[in-house]
């Protein structure tokens, strides 16, 4: 299986551990809580604008990564995975002892473990010499 194949497969994982985690954390939804925003407009917030940022990049990182193949692209695969290793450890650690539901664990742990992984594949792809 060619790298860049891995590379992508492992950016699917981490999206949809982070739709997971964010679907589970809705949870309450189903008790009845309050989840109303005080003063809340309909105008996208900041909080939603980052999120969709940080589940779309992903995906345009996909595509550069299927379709072109200079050493830019490699530099800036790589550079995007240390960022969600970094984002994600950061938000597990930030989490530690607010975190009530054991599934939020195993998640951030495995996206986690995912984005690490995808360090290695992406700083080989990186490596690699050019085939032109």
């Amino acid at each position: 299986m060619k790298l860049q194949t891995k590379i992508v497969f492992l950016w699917m994982l981490v999206i949809l551990g982070m739709l997971l985690h964010q679907f589970f954390s809705l949870h309450n939804l189903r008790f009845g809580v309050n989840v109303i925003k005080n003063g809340y407009d309909a105008v996208p917030d900041m909080e939603m604008i980052k999120r969709l940022g940080l589940y779309l990049l992903p995906t345009v990182y996909m595509l550069g990564i299927m379709f072109v193949e200079t050493r830019i692209v490699r530099l800036l695969a790589f550079a995007a995975s240390l960022f969600y290793s970094a984002f994600h450890s950061w938000h597990f650690i930030d989490e530690l002892g607010k975190m009530k539901d054991w599934v939020q664990w195993v998640l951030l742990t495995l996206i986690i473990v995912y984005c690490l992984i995808l360090n290695l594949a992406s700083w080989k792809w990186y490596r690699e010499e050019d085939k032109r």
